[in-house]
């Protein structure tokens, strides 16, 4: 995987001085959650992956004791905030690992999300590809990125402040629409949906410093389906984006 070991560990210790005052209820959550719920689909033993879990925020909407449920990240104290907002849960293992190279067999999961993870990602192509080998034949997957619009607005690498008043700064990079849909494509994953969801004045009133924000793409959000080798279309109740209408 494309990506230095210098940028890993920043963002693994960036992520862990951040762990004890990251926010995962910012209004942002109101955009990507519905669009994981809506197109997730999993089904009673249903074997998921959560890449770049953090403190657990999608493992949290999914029903307990259905799946077989791993839960991924780099850092070992969002996975400790991870742990301690799951609660008794033992439907949910979690394992600290890169999300750049994924320690496990081919064909392993039949769901795998991903919430602001490629954002981290120096190539999207190795990435994606990543993805889509995980998955089963028929697998399906649901990716949120930050919006390259966004980024371009408040930058691609994150610098803020801890809780402790440490200075935290996290390498980014950022990827085209086109780009990240192609990347996708190339790795043989079709895309099912897409949405780019802005900032409403609605969340301006939770987050009033997001005001030059407003109206603004917040997130890329993607639903994608690996299609087996013998069939021509998608898994039932899906439709694919013809890649001329993106």
């Amino acid at each position: 995987m494309e990506r230095s070991e210098e940028d890993e560990r920043a963002t693994s210790a960036g992520y862990d001085c951040w762990a004890a005052s990251y926010d995962d209820q910012d209004p942002s959550t109101w955009l990507d959650e519905p669009f994981l719920l809506k197109h997730l689909h999993p089904f009673p033993g249903c074997r998921i992956l959560d890449v770049g879990c953090g403190t657990g925020r999608y493992l949290r909407r999914l029903t307990a004791s259905r799946y077989r449920i791993i839960g991924l990240d780099l850092s070992r104290k969002m996975l400790a905030r991870a742990k301690h907002n799951l609660g008794s849960r033992t439907d949910i293992c979690l394992v600290q690992a890169s999300a750049a190279t994924l320690p496990f067999k081919p064909f392993t999961f039949d769901r795998i999300m991903s919430g602001l993870v490629i954002d981290h990602m120096a190539s999207a192509e190795q990435w994606f590809t990543e993805i889509s080998s995980m998955l089963t034949t028929d697998g399906q997957a649901v990716v949120a990125a930050v919006h390259p619009d966004m980024q371009r607005l408040t930058g691609w690498d994150i610098d803020i402040q801890s809780a402790k008043d440490e200075a935290i700064h996290i390498p980014g990079h950022i990827h085209e629409v086109e780009h990240l849909l192609r990347a996708a494509r190339d790795a043989g994953l079709t895309v099912v949906e897409m949405e780019e969801p802005r900032v409403t004045a609605a969340m301006l009133e939770h987050r009033p410093t997001w005001s030059s924000k407003m109206g603004r793409s917040a997130l890329l959000l993607l639903a994608l389906a690996k299609l087996g080798r013998d069939n021509s279309s998608p898994a039932k109740g899906l439709t694919p984006i013809p890649s001329g209408s993106c």
